[in-house]
């Protein structure tokens, strides 16, 4: 990893992703890939438009001026570092804590583009510096109107309240009994001037229609190079769903597409997280495309055939257990194209699809990015030094990947995959907190199951992995991130707004106030915040103590505890701390946002090749045009 080519701007790298294999695949799976990348990227303008309203109109006038400027003025590098900004984070809003990032033009700067282009400037100053536009992409805070004060494009002159009170009404989910459909998943609420509530379905005829009907047409061309029944059932399915947007088509689709469980090509195509919603419901746009890699999901197979066995020792109440942990498939997958939500910045690992119904009757499909875990964790070696005491360091430079790669594979089988809901339960009464909880969960089966003897058993650990030290390492490593290290990420004096930053932190502090602290603890060393474990089982049970109360929470759908341990523990950020790591960081000059090329399949003769492009701001000014309609 030494030799990778990085592209640096301030706080963000820029990797190549390594899709080593792909070239080796049948000539009709690569045809497949490409016209399912092509309906990924036609849903890039979706997503940009749903993260804030204001994000088109601001890069339509940048990317305006900035293609009439010259190299030599220097307002064209100032507009280069935005453009290069916005296309990193996906729009105006941080892709990682959900603040508003600063770009770097000054009032100098744009009083010179107000003379020679009045209109753009109208615009950029409107987005840079009016308090109309809200700071945060989504607000979940106690006591604020979050709908109102989320940036966020889902919700138009709309309250908390009102948005609340109209789904109660208009989608009446009492008469669906357990299988709810995602009603809401996909649509944008308005307001109108009479004070009317309308309903934007995304779809052929419906919102974003045109961007719709592109997709549409790359997955009828998809349709022509399935690899076997179900997975051209499942793409059939999606093109139906599009068509109306019915939430009901969408569950059609989310079973066909677990259903298939033995493509060689995995896809995600649509509207799929809520993260973004501040109250949990509407979905931002992604598309994943990826081929699996036989070797590593092997391994990752090894927890599947096992998975009652970590369902049946959960330290959980009974009650929340499944009688029948079964419909699973995982694989781990090398990444070949992606857009929208997962653009550039890609997850770990993924385990869909959402529905909590659908994951009890019919299963669920998990996936480790191997050729993304590869790439990160190689640039971000550095960090190791800086992060962990000098008697952690040699088993986190032996187990540390090992891992981050464990832990995210048993997060999307064992946590994702696992537990019930108790009868009559909707997830949805979580609200604003859902995110949170089911995140933590996830993390809480993983943590808890990576210290278990059991993994070397069932071959998930090799036979020459000290179990003991391995997980020693992971805790380390996670404590640190979850009440240290991720506050490097967010501006002082910001609370943490983020699902997945918000659970880490739920679960670092919750163990630092409730452990034993002879056994587990944060010490200052050197002026260093740094984490010190003294007893691995005690951390262990406690990581199973707080389980049991997560999984309550969701299992009983108890809002009231939901939000409390958020807040108590989840929420605010120990400002001391925060300005620490932030200065320790600093002295590395290291990237807080790494995030990847996208890897570009081009159809040549009747083959399909990958072509890393040359630079990332080359590619998606490209893009930006040419799927732009």
């Amino acid at each position: 990893m030494n030799t990778i080519k990085v592209e640096r701007l301030n706080d963000i790298a820029i990797l190549p992703l390594d899709t080593n294999g792909f070239e080796k695949l049948e000539p009709s799976k690569k045809k497949l890939a490409f016209h399912l990348a092509q309906a990924g990227l036609w849903g890039k303008m979706i997503c940009l438009d749903q993260m804030s309203k204001h994000n088109i109109p601001l890069l339509d006038s940048l990317t305006d001026i900035y293609s009439k400027t010259d190299k030599e003025d220097p307002i064209h590098q100032k507009l280069y570092e935005s453009l290069f900004m916005l296309f990193t984070h996906g729009g105006i809003y941080h892709t990682m804590s959900g603040e508003k990032i600063t770009l770097p033009l000054s009032k100098e700067d744009l009083n010179l583009l107000s003379v020679s282009y009045p209109e753009q400037y109208k615009i950029i100053d409107y987005v840079l510096n009016s308090e109309d536009v809200p700071a945060f992409r989504t607000v979940q805070n106690e006591g604020v109107d979050v709908v109102k004060n989320s940036g966020v494009n889902f919700y138009e002159g709309l309250t908390t309240k009102e948005v609340e009170e109209f789904r109660k009404n208009e989608y009446k989910l009492e008469q669906y009994g357990e299988e709810i459909p995602p009603f809401g998943f996909n649509e944008k609420l308005i307001k109108n001037d009479k004070g009317e509530i309308k309903r934007e379905v995304i779809s052929l005829h419906g919102l974003y229609g045109k961007y719709v009907e592109k997709i549409i047409e790359s997955l009828n061309e998809a349709l022509k190079y399935t690899e076997n029944e179900k997975q051209h059932n499942s793409i059939a399915a999606l093109i139906e769903f599009y068509k109306t947007g019915d939430a009901k088509l969408f569950d059609k689709y989310s079973i066909a597409w677990t259903l298939d469980q033995s493509s060689e090509i995995y896809f995600i195509n649509g509207l799929i997280e809520s993260y973004d919603d501040p109250l949990g419901i509407g979905c931002t746009f992604e598309s994943l495309i990826a081929f699996k890699n036989p070797i590593q999901t092997e391994k990752v197979n090894k927890i599947i055939e096992n998975i009652q066995w970590f369902e049946d020792n959960l330290p959980i109440d009974k009650s929340f257990k499944k009688e029948k942990a079964n419909g699973l498939s995982a694989s781990s997958i090398t990444v070949v194209s992606m857009a929208g939500d997962t653009s550039p910045v890609l997850p770990l690992g993924v385990n869909l699809p959402n529905s909590d119904w659908i994951r009890k009757k019919h299963g669920s499909k998990s996936v480790s990015l191997a050729n993304v875990d590869s790439s990160r964790s190689g640039y971000e070696s550095v960090l190791r030094e800086a992060l962990y005491l000098p008697q952690y360091q040699s088993i986190i430079n032996q187990y540390g990947d090992l891992t981050s790669g464990l832990h995210t594979d048993l997060h999307e089988i064992a946590g994702h995959g696992s537990g019930k809901v108790n009868p009559g339960v909707n997830t949805d009464v979580l609200s604003t907190y859902y995110s949170t909880i089911e995140e933590c969960r996830a993390d809480l089966v993983a943590l808890y199951y990576i210290a278990d003897e059991k993994l070397k058993e069932f071959g998930v650990f090799d036979s020459s992995v000290n179990v003991k030290e391995a997980a020693l390492a992971k805790y380390i490593v996670y404590l640190t991130n979850g009440a240290v290290a991720q506050l490097r990420r967010v501006k002082e004096g910001n609370d943490l707004t983020q699902a997945h930053f918000r659970n880490r932190q739920l679960i670092s502090n919750w163990i630092f106030n409730h452990a034993n602290p002879e056994k587990v603890r944060m010490i200052k060393d050197h002026g260093r915040y740094v984490v010190e474990i003294n007893d691995l089982e005690h951390v262990k049970e406690m990581f199973g103590i707080l389980l049991a109360e997560i999984q309550r929470i969701k299992s009983e759908g108890d809002f009231e505890a939901a939000r409390d341990i958020v807040l108590k523990y989840g929420t605010k950020v120990n400002p001391i701390i925060h300005k620490e790591i932030i200065e320790r960081i600093a002295k590395l000059n290291l990237a807080t946002v790494t995030g990847f090329l996208t890897p570009e399949l081009v159809e040549v003769d009747n083959d399909v090749i990958i072509v890393q492009p040359e630079s990332f701001m080359e590619q998606q000014l490209r893009f930006y045009k040419e799927y732009k309609l």
